[in-house]
């Protein structure tokens, strides 16, 4: 959570650093990836940060400014799910429930569905720091995985997996051995 303006100046620079952007005028103006995160990381910090009256015509015009790229883009991420370091690599469906908590330097990819449980609303996903996330991935439900976590394309997690440095696949989720094929 973006809590201070050094803050989110570290929030930018990780995930134009995790994100392989070059730091130029080019890619500044013209990657449409790179201008949602910032857009989505400015929103974040003026929502933290600024609580008087006076903020409020600039919270709603950089809410306005996210959402709008977000629709362009296919991304429905909410505010405060995701630590610094955030990954996009592609164009696409991407939707993250705002109830989520995803740690740093998280790669998700298009496709992916990270959800509430049907019945809990508010019972959603927490991920810990360096996950991967391959494309068409569904996670929901009050769910924990831990560090360096991979989840398979298409995989479908419904079950928490506590341990760090694991490789998720399938439907339903199951842990890969180093002995499967």
């Amino acid at each position: 959570m973006i809590l201070s303006k050094a803050e989110y100046q570290y929030y930018c620079q990780q995930d134009a650093k995790n994100g392989t952007f070059k730091i130029n005028t080019k890619e500044w103006l013209f990657n449409d990836i790179w201008r949602y995160l910032r857009a989505l990381r400015y929103a974040e910090y003026l929502h933290n940060t600024k609580h008087t009256g006076l903020w409020q015509p600039l919270k709603l015009w950089a809410k306005y400014r996210y959402r709008r790229l977000g629709k362009k883009l296919g991304f429905s991420i909410e505010m405060n799910t995701f630590g610094p370091g955030l990954c996009l690599p592609h164009y696409g469906n991407i939707v993250v429930s705002h109830h989520a908590k995803i740690g740093a330097n998280c790669k998700v990819h298009v496709g992916v569905n990270i959800g509430a449980d049907y019945i809990e609303s508010s019972s959603a996903p927490h991920l810990g720091d360096n996950c991967y996330i391959a494309p068409g991935a569904k996670l929901f439900g009050a769910i924990t995985l831990g560090n360096h976590v991979k989840i398979g394309a298409n995989a479908v997690v419904n079950k928490s997996f506590p341990g760090d440095h694991i490789t998720l696949v399938g439907v339903p989720a199951r842990k890969l051995d180093k002995s499967d094929p």
